[in-house]
């Protein structure tokens, strides 16, 4: 009771790392969980009131969320939305030039005291300029692989990226993934139309996680057998049975179908699967058409699962528009798993794929949670010990 930073939550239902969910009250001090029992005390005290206790999310991949963008807003009010849906931990994500990357990250090191200010930003994430296919985003975003352009974008992060995606067929791609690699970042292959041995090379030079499984990967068989009555594997098919990757997927049903999100499930070993948002302007907004900030024009948001769409431009698909606790819920509500899954999927995973002392509600685990009620639907968050959303 002395301790000014400390804090239980009571009556609630537990997930422990077993998986199983039991009556225990969680106690917090100094950014850590201190004990696990019954009848603790704190200086402050949560009422799960019969709800569930949880990891807090981890969201790998969120390019915005509301009128927040991960290059151009305030990476102080972002990470207050997500808080509001239930992350405890996101990589903000670039995907500008490398000349606009370096700056963004310049900026956002600068207005928050090299991201101290904002303890639930895990480090940002590049997705471009190393890609060999832009799709969504701009050609003008897209760099050969150069020694030069590496150590820039390095210099500008300032030891704070932390996931850098590569084509796997871009000449250099071997080698930039092995450097960054021992440099400590994690290298995810993205946005390709690699061959299976080009896929194998960067996974044998270093990379670690697959970026979006399913969304912009294009089929390229193999082998080119005379009869077509022959299947032939190509890079997706090696990437669901490579267990050295962690394959990152958007669980909305409308990036991916959810029968690919099923045969990812039933391929990929238990911590190596994890989901994401790839969220965009407009995420977590209500329904409606909107106007975010720059030249998009008017989005519309009908749905968190339905994406972001561009209402000039035939309604095309702009991005996701899920939020953490929405993909959190459509693991349990759409892909029918249960709750231990989930928590896996969005805490347990990421956290061991990038280093991270969280993701499992265990004695000297970061202080990262989230208080859940009976319907699914997000009571507090809890980052680094401190409430940072509440109802």
């Amino acid at each position: 009771m002395d301790n000014p930073n400390s804090l239980v939550i009571k009556n609630g239902n537990v997930l422990l790392p077993s998986g199983d969910l039991v009556s225990r009250d969680v106690l917090v001090e100094d950014e850590r969980i201190r004990n696990l029992g019954s009848d603790l005390e704190a200086q402050t005290q949560i009422d799960a009131a019969g709800g569930y206790v949880l990891p807090g999310l981890i969201d790998l991949h969120t390019i915005g969320i509301h009128t927040e963008s991960a290059e151009k807003g305030d990476l102080a009010e972002y990470a207050k939305i997500e808080a509001s849906h239930g992350a405890t931990t996101f990589y903000p994500t670039l995907f500008c030039s490398p000349g606009d990357n370096a700056a963004h990250m310049e900026r956002h090191r600068r207005e928050t005291d090299d991201l101290r200010r904002v303890p639930q930003v895990g480090g940002f994430r590049l997705e471009s300029p190393y890609l060999a296919i832009a799709s969504g985003g701009s050609e003008n975003s897209l760099a050969p692989i150069s020694p030069e352009t590496t150590q820039m974008l390095l210099a500008a992060g300032g030891g704070h990226i932390k996931i850098w995606d590569i084509s796997p067929e871009l000449e250099g791609a071997p080698d930039a993934i092995r450097q960054l690699s021992d440099a400590g970042v994690v290298c995810s292959i993205a946005h390709t139309r690699a061959t299976i041995q080009q896929g194998r090379d960067a996974v044998d030079a270093g990379a670690r996680l697959v970026t979006h499984l399913f969304d912009v990967f294009f089929y390229m068989p193999e082998r080119k057998d005379p009869d077509p009555d022959i299947y032939a594997p190509g890079l997706i098919d090696y990437l669901l049975i490579e267990d050295r990757l962690t394959c990152e997927i958007i669980g909305d049903g409308t990036h991916v179908d959810p029968m690919l999100v099923e045969k990812a499930f039933r391929c990929k070993p238990p911590d190596k699967f994890a989901f994401t948002t790839d969220s965009n302007y407009g995420a977590g907004l209500p329904p409606g058409q909107h106007a975010p900030p720059g030249d998009w024009g008017n989005i519309l948001i009908r749905d968190p699962n339905d994406g972001v769409r561009l209402v000039d431009r035939e309604m095309m698909l702009a991005g996701s528009a899920l939020t953490p606790i929405n993909g959190f819920r459509n693991v349990i509500r759409m892909f029918n798993k249960d709750i231990a899954t989930a928590s896996h999927v969005w805490s347990r995973n990421p956290a061991r794929l990038m280093g991270l002392n969280k993701g499992e509600i265990a004695i000297d685990k970061d202080a990262d949670l989230i208080v859940l009620d009976e319907n699914l639907d997000l009571l507090y968050t809890i980052a680094a010990g401190r409430i940072v959303y509440g109802t």
